[in-house]
């Protein structure tokens, strides 16, 4: 019943349907599913002795208290419409909540570690099946017409959904060959690569995957096929980066001129929003430092208002929509928010020799490498997800080396390894 609950809950928390409008139930719940989940954040927060706690609390009051009020101030929103542009950051509440529940569901380390790898796998089988069976009229090319079968130009064809599972997955297998040499590990990771490209085509972020899978191949090597995998990497990819530049037409001006239309069309709307953005944030420090805020779409004051273009998204900007949003300041305790969890997670796998909290952190390193890209608020609940769960293995490992009596003395806490509770 335990492995249910958590198979049920995990996508919520992993903010697999926060933005896919065409499934309304699944969308409607996600969108809710901080304040449902909020007793088993006061849980944590009160029960659990969790790391980096005092760090997340002040990035949660920077975002949830003082970023509204500057959008009061700079923006010109009421202060109820302020209120509702944090819900995006509430998700961040996730490494607590999901902590909560892993304590009070007390799964093993082993079986969490294999529903998350089992998810990985599901959502390559899922882009297969829905690639095969969905018929080509059902794709739309607006955003309004749904979010995961879309159409443009460039791609034709495509299926957008989250993946933070299989991305971890991709991690794992290539980890896992480097590690065993198994040639099933390697076949399965040009799998779901080409699955990735034929299906998924989400550019950035294939790039990205790719980097951090050969990092995590690399840093997996004994050290001296390490060096020379480190050098042979560097000839070939500056080798790849000159025949790009060419292709691209980049060693003349003309190159240049055209950049943006040998991109894509999403290129040039990211240009004109961060040129929009810049002249905005203009030469008042107090913005640069502390940002404006956000609008809703609903409320009496909207971007498309203030700045007199409908295609303005702060999620198309990247670290420029959160310098834009939450400042330098806010943006600083953001990103060292990411790094403190990619070396804490990093070095507890390390410790633990396991595989799967070493690969938890090469999703943490993931979504720094495309935060230039896609911002880093724009599902924090990743982050937590990542978090919660590799801590919790990581105390999990930790009890496997106890010795008995002291492992009976924990089991008798509410929390298992986490109460602050003292056994009586």
């Amino acid at each position: 019943m335990a492995t249910l609950v958590f198979i049920l809950c995990l996508p919520f928390f992993a903010q697999v349907f926060h933005y896919l409008n065409e499934l309304p139930p699944p969308y409607f719940l996600s969108k809710a599913w901080p304040i449902l989940v909020l007793p088993f954040t006061f849980y944590a927060l009160l029960r659990l002795d969790l790391p980096g706690q005092s760090l997340f609390l002040v990035l949660l009051a920077y975002v949830l208290g003082f970023t509204p009020l500057i959008s009061v101030m700079q923006l010109g929103n009421w202060f109820s419409d302020a209120m509702i542009t944090t819900v995006k950051a509430w998700p961040y509440t996730y490494y607590f909540a999901l902590s909560g529940v892993l304590a009070l569901l007390a799964l093993p380390a082993q079986k969490v570690r294999k529903v998350f790898l089992g998810f990985g796998q599901g959502t390559f089988i899922l882009f297969v099946l829905l690639w095969v069976l969905v018929p080509g009229s059902w794709y739309g090319s607006s955003p309004d017409e749904g979010k995961m079968l879309q159409y443009d130009v460039e791609r034709g064809n495509r299926i957008y959904m989250a993946t933070i599972f299989g991305m971890i997955y991709i991690f794992y297998l290539g980890r896992s060959f480097i590690e065993t040499r198994k040639v099933i590990y390697l076949a399965g990771l040009i799998a779901a690569f080409l699955i990735l490209l034929f299906i998924y085509k989400q550019r950035a972020a294939i790039g990205a995957v790719f980097l951090v899978t050969m990092f995590g191949m690399v840093t997996s090597l004994p050290a001296r096929a390490r060096r020379f995998a480190i050098g042979a990497g560097a000839v070939v990819g500056a080798g790849l980066l000159i025949a790009v530049m060419a292709k691209l037409g980049l060693f003349t001006g003309a190159g240049w001129a055209n950049l943006g239309e040998k991109l894509g069309g999403s290129l040039s709307v990211r240009q004109n929003s961060s040129a929009l953005a810049v002249s905005f944030l203009g030469t008042d420090v107090e913005r640069w430092l502390f940002g404006v805020g956000a609008t809703t779409r609903f409320g009496s004051v909207t971007l498309k208002d203030i700045f007199g273009y409908d295609q303005f998204f702060i999620a198309d900007l990247g670290l420029l929509g959160t310098v834009f949003e939450y400042g330098l300041v806010g943006t600083f305790l953001i990103l060292s928010v990411y790094v403190w969890a990619f070396l804490t997670i990093n070095r507890n796998g390390r410790v633990d020799g396991d595989r799967f909290q070493i690969v938890l952190g090469d999703y943490v390193l993931y979504l720094l490498v495309t935060s230039p890209i896609y911002p880093l608020v724009f599902l924090p609940g990743e982050l937590g997800v990542v978090l919660a769960v590799a801590i919790y293995v990581h105390r999990g490992v930790g009890r496997q080396h106890e010795p008995e009596g002291r492992k009976a003395t924990r089991a008798g806490r509410v929390s298992l390894p986490w109460s602050r509770r003292k056994p009586a």
